[in-house]
């Protein structure tokens, strides 16, 4: 039997039928999202390979990032780069890539909004924004997303900015986000960790029986009409009238609405099988549900920038072993990020402002030790992943984590030698524990390509790309 709290999709359609204004501006309710149980895998049914970005801002200082030597076994690790010592088996470090359709324009914006789009942007003050292609993780939500209850989840630890960076002439809107689910259509991103584990796993998660197991339930196909079907024509009408900033956002709000249907119907689907989850993510449930209160508390510990981001990878990692998406990001900042590392030891200045080092050694070793913090947290994401086991195996087992920045040498604003690490075997598709020193100018839209075909997305190409990386493969 259903719990008293759960509303059936067909109860919110047939009001929106009654009330077309009313439902549109329904927001997404937990008591529209069925409960993970936990249960016995189909053996049928392998486990999923798995999907991710964290990116960081601002490049890094190349001499105290690359390593030494060609393609081969990963041996001795760059400074920037130690903190992986610990997993260095688990990851392929890869040198010598760029995307050759970001080096159109001075600046970050160029750099880093086509992160995962390989493309050259529209350079404007205004609201026609467009990136020149849709991102690697918006073309695998759209390819595989339909098999979990979110396509993807995007999260962030600093809020975008609006305005014209005057240095540039161009809108900042650029340097928020890197993924696009059209090239006009940047995707918005979760900042609070709390809000982001609610949308996931609902208040309840701490409440949830490891033992109990989903039941079939009897929806019927009344449930699959869309809303948005229903007032389609109203919405082009509208859309005609409005002016292009505005249709933008009328677009990414009709958006919200059909990814809030898709979720709803997935929910639906899944009902009507016992679905299993590992019990062992159930059991660690709590502890994360407890971190997330200590975060709504207020608490200042929990809320230091490492404490936040963390809590993001947490919150990123289970949604991953739970099977709530198979495709995530996240920003550990935005362009021209002026975070403040003086929490650091020897830092006592932002980041932004230390990668312009101009050659000068004091601000070079600042500018080493913010690098080598956000490798850390890599470093801390993958064992997370190792920790995880599903079914015999681990969640990075069946992961391709991508890390890295848009930037090669930050004071240069260069998008040549981008510091690029892959962790996860994609379920087999790499062979992990290598430096794979690639030619100069491979393009990294060829690693790409690489990540697609291990994910079961058959393209013959994406962006720029010449062919696979083969040394990756």
């Amino acid at each position: 039997m259903d719990p008293t709290w759960y509303i059936p999709r067909r109860t919110v359609l047939k009001g929106a039928l009654r009330g077309v204004v009313a439902a549109v501006g329904l927001p997404f309710l937990e008591a529209m999202v069925k409960p993970l149980y936990a249960g016995e895998p189909d053996a049928s049914q392998p486990p999923p390979v798995r999907f991710g970005a964290l990116f960081f801002p601002n490049g890094v200082p190349p001499k105290a990032w690359n390593l030494t030597g060609g393609t081969g076994p990963l041996g001795e690790l760059s400074p920037i780069l130690s903190p992986l010592a610990g997993c260095k088996e688990l990851v392929n470090v890869i040198s010598n890539t760029w995307h050759p359709a970001c080096n159109s324009g001075d600046g970050h914006y160029f750099k880093d909004a086509p992160f995962l789009t390989g493309t050259t942007i529209n350079k404007t003050t205004g609201a026609d924004i467009n990136v020149g292609g849709i991102s690697l993780d918006q073309l695998l939500a759209q390819q595989i997303g339909g098999d979990t209850r979110l396509p993807s989840l995007e999260l962030g630890t600093e809020p975008p900015r609006s305005g014209v960076d005057n240095n540039v002439g161009i809108t900042q809107v650029y340097g928020g986000h890197i993924s696009w689910s059209t090239p006009t259509t940047p995707v918005a991103r979760e900042i609070n960790p709390a809000e982001a584990f609610d949308r996931l796993f609902r208040e309840q998660a701490a409440d949830i029986d490891p033992k109990a197991i989903r039941k079939p339930s009897a929806l019927s196909g009344e449930d699959e009409l869309s809303l948005l079907d229903v007032i389609d024509a109203d919405a082009k009408l509208t859309r005609q009238r409005l002016g292009r900033d505005d249709q933008r956002k009328l677009d990414e709000y009709l958006q919200s609405v059909r990814d809030l249907e898709r979720r709803i119907a997935h929910d639906q689907r899944e009902a009507k099988k016992s679905r299993p989850t590992p019990k062992e993510a159930l059991a660690s449930m709590p502890s994360l549900f407890d971190a997330v209160k200590a975060w709504r508390s207020g608490d200042a510990r929990s809320r230091d920038h490492t404490a936040h981001t963390r809590l993001l990878l947490d919150i990123m990692a289970m949604a991953y072993w739970t099977d709530q998406t198979r495709v995530a990001t996240l920003m550990m900042g935005i362009s021209v990020s002026g975070r403040n590392f003086s929490f650091l030891d020897g830092v006592n200045t932002n980041h932004h402002d230390t990668s312009h080092h101009m050659n000068d050694a004091d601000k070079l070793k600042q500018y080493e030790k913010i690098s080598t913090w956000h490798v850390e947290q890599f470093a801390y994401f993958v064992d997370r992943l190792k920790s995880m086991q599903e079914y015999g195996r681990t969640v990075l087992d069946r992961s391709c984590i991508l890390f890295g920045s848009g930037l090669g040498d930050g004071n240069a604003h260069s998008p040549k030698d981008l510091p690029i690490v892959l962790a996860g075997s994609g379920g087999g598709a790499f062979t992990t524990g290598r430096h794979i020193a690639c030619q100069s100018g491979e393009r990294l839209s060829n690693v790409y390509l690489e990540i697609l075909k291990a994910m079961g997305v058959k393209q013959a190409s994406f962006a720029d790309s010449t062919g696979g990386l083969k040394a990756l493969a």
